[in-house]
């Protein structure tokens, strides 16, 4: 029912209880990977071609765990059909804000998946500028916001810059989870 009764559970019952993704190197894997790795616990990994199919057969009890990206099983979290035990993002999550954060448990566990627009080098900064300006007003849009929270997500408002640096942050955590989960980019 909670995140130390699933800890305690993995560690006296090592590499017999598994956990489901929607794919090798995603998200949600690799948060499982990190998951295991600071709690010290062993469950197998089931990967699925895709969130949904996973769900199903967490559903029909096939697997233990998933780790999934909240927009997946929301509505069977908020339907009562599954339990969800934390989020993986630093802090709680709007669209279930009675849900914790795995870094309440595990403090400093932040890996969550995110978005953001990419364009090529060497694009002229006005245009980069106008790109961040009309993006930024987007996602302050109270029905945008709505809408991303409705779903599970999280608008994340920062600039070109801020964001660039993130993505530099995030680089090696990445290679070490991608090298730790076994996933490959061939």
């Amino acid at each position: 029912r909670t995140v130390p009764e699933l800890i305690a559970l993995l560690k006296a019952n090592p590499g017999k209880l598994n956990y489901a993704t929607g794919g090798a190197g995603t998200t949600p894997h690799l948060s499982a990977e990190l998951f295991k790795s600071r709690t010290g616990t062993d469950m197998p990994f089931v990967q699925y071609r895709g969130g949904a199919p996973a769900l199903v057969d967490l559903l029909a009890g096939q697997v233990q765990v998933i780790f999934d990206n909240l927009a997946g099983p929301i509505g069977a979290v908020r339907d009562g059909k599954v339990r969800a035990l934390a989020v993986t993002s630093p802090k709680r999550s709007p669209a279930l804000p009675d849900l914790p954060a795995l870094a309440e448990f595990l403090p400093g566990f932040d890996l969550t998946s995110w978005n953001g627009l990419i364009a090529p080098a060497g694009l002229p900064p006005a245009l980069v500028q106008r790109m961040a300006e009309l993006s930024l007003r987007a996602l302050r849009s109270p029905e945008i916001a709505r809408i991303y929270t409705d779903n599970g997500a999280t608008p994340w408002i920062i600039g070109p810059e801020e964001f660039a640096g993130y993505a530099r942050a995030q680089e090696p955590l990445m290679r070490t989870l991608v090298k730790l989960s076994g996933a490959s980019a061939g």
